[in-house]
């Protein structure tokens, strides 16, 4: 390789990809190191696996041709200022995601509802509510709970919040606290259990840091969501695109070992050196690691050893899903468009979408998406012959992503129980498990008694001495949102002495 870079990215997802084409296109400053010609620059994208998007995966299912298997993020939000402006920017098509309706379902200690009926003043749902937890939409009992001790606070903003949380609360600071410790101060142990259980899923209200969650959760619920229309992971990988065709390399397949920082030249200079796992070396003035916390940690690098208590100051999250092709939307017979339904059995959430058109009704379930214990259950289940992946042509990723038969067959038996119809065979199924290496979970979330603004600001350079940049959502202010990874990789950019972009100006404006 011996190759020498401006700058080097390492990692192809969201952040790496966001700051490889900001550092490649964007306008600089006099102050920066960069040329102000970017025909001048050499800037370089390293990745580790065959595609770009990180945690972004979107897969067309077999025999489908408009539907987009999410093994990723989904979507977006309206708050996501710089999202939104990217995929302004490059004029991305987009449509409306929708989270449910009144017929979807709930499937909660044995007992089948909807959730219109869950409002219901003539129904009880299988849990001993307080009087004023009674009738009430489960997937608000957190919010409400929340609500009582601030008053107001679903309509707060992040700065709201941010002061809120920066002053001690019955006499502890919220930081050290965790989430579910606050909650289950404020609700009943079965409200809580009821809500954990609609939402079929654990992390919402686990104990991660309170000061974090108590925005993370409130500010999500009055959000509009949105999705691309080609596949969620068309953000990045547009942003690859654009990024070579602006003069930048992109290094597929290609493994990053180390950085270490070398001295080189009669005249002494610093510089850092990239080792590849194959053992080429190249040298950069400066490296970003756009990264979670497990592929940080799988870098020698001395600059993050001698700064470990930054590293391990946010934990990944377990999320697992299993996508099944149906060669028609049978959850029609129920009522059921689109959105999720929840269950405390381990497939957690169930997600719909189909027909694939009006001439092909193929569908596509999102037969599991859960977290946390319920991975391990079909973790149990992974091991064994391979469910089959459908005819025709077949997305290879789709096909090396294939579920086991044992584990289609419980899927089926769980959605039997949860739908409370016969459910057919499905003709295709395909998982991930983002616990894997290099990914260490789906998202992270900073542990309880971080100092999240002081570790957030901090990490971006861990040592002020060293040109050794760090970025991505793992250690911003949304986690598991593509928006955290943009402004981690904007923040960045910028110190490095990009100018900043009229979508992050209007989005500093906005806030």
């Amino acid at each position: 390789m011996n190759a020498h870079y401006d700058v080097a990215v390492v990692g192809g997802g969201a952040g790496g990809t966001y700051a490889a084409w900001r550092l490649q296109a964007g306008s600089v400053s006099q102050s920066s190191v960069l040329p102000a010609d970017p025909a001048q620059r050499s800037i370089a994208l390293f990745e580790l696996s065959d595609r770009i998007g990180g945690r972004l995966q979107s897969i067309v299912p077999p025999e489908m041709e408009n539907l987009r298997a999410e093994f990723g993020a989904m979507g977006f939000t309206s708050y996501d200022k710089l999202v939104n402006g990217v995929v302004g920017h490059f004029g991305l098509a987009t449509e409306p995601f929708p989270h449910g309706g009144l017929n979807n379902l709930l499937y909660l200690r044995g007992v089948r509802f909807t959730n219109q009926q869950a409002v219901s003043p003539t129904f009880t749902p299988p849990y001993r509510l307080a009087a004023d937890e009674q009738n009430v939409d489960p997937h608000q009992l957190v919010p409400n709970a929340i609500e009582t001790v601030f008053p107001g606070c679903s309509t707060w903003t992040q700065e709201q919040w941010d002061k809120v949380t920066s002053q001690p609360w019955n006499g502890r600071y919220l930081k050290d606290m965790g989430f579910w410790n606050f909650l289950l101060l404020n609700m009943s142990n079965e409200a809580l259990s009821y809500a954990r259980d609609a939402y079929g899923h654990f992390f919402e209200v686990a104990n991660w840091n309170c000061a974090e969650a108590l925005p993370w959760f409130m500010l999500d619920g009055h959000a509009t969501y949105t999705t691309l229309t080609d596949g969620y992971d068309q953000l990045p990988i547009t942003l690859a695109k654009s990024f070579k065709a602006a003069g930048g390399e992109i290094l597929m397949s290609t493994r990053v070992a180390s950085v270490q920082q070398v001295t080189t030249g009669p005249q002494g200079q610093s510089t850092l050196e990239i080792t590849t796992g194959d053992g080429q070396t190249c040298t950069a003035d400066v490296v970003i690691l756009a990264l979670p916390r497990r592929s940080l940690e799988l870098i020698d690098s001395d600059v993050l050893a001698s700064n470990q208590e930054l590293v391990t100051s946010v934990t990944g999250q377990r999320l697992m899903k299993v996508f099944c092709c149906y060669t028609e939307a049978w959850w029609d017979q129920l009522g059921i468009a689109a959105g999720s339904s929840g269950t405390d059995l381990p497939i957690g959430q169930v997600w719909y979408f189909g027909p694939d058109s009006a001439s092909n009704p193929n569908s596509l379930l999102l037969a599991t998406y859960d977290d946390t214990l319920d991975a391990t259950f079909w973790e149990g289940l992974s091991i064994g012959p391979r469910f089959p992946s459908g005819n025709g042509s077949v997305d290879p990723h789709w096909v090396e992503q294939a579920t086991s038969t044992y584990m289609v067959d419980e899927l089926q038996r769980q959605l039997g129980f949860v739908h409370g119809v016969s459910i057919p065979e499905p003709y295709g199924a395909s998982w991930r498990d983002w616990s894997e290496d290099p990914y260490g979970g789906a998202f992270n979330t900073w542990n309880v008694g971080v100092d999240a603004d002081t570790v957030a600001q901090k990490i971006l350079q861990p040592d002020s001495s060293i040109d050794l940049y760090v970025c991505g959502e793992a250690y911003s202010h949304d986690q598991g949102w593509v928006e955290g990874a943009f402004d981690t990789a904007e923040q960045v950019v910028e110190q490095i002495g990009v100018e900043a972009p009229a979508w992050h100006t209007a989005a500093v404006t906005a806030v």
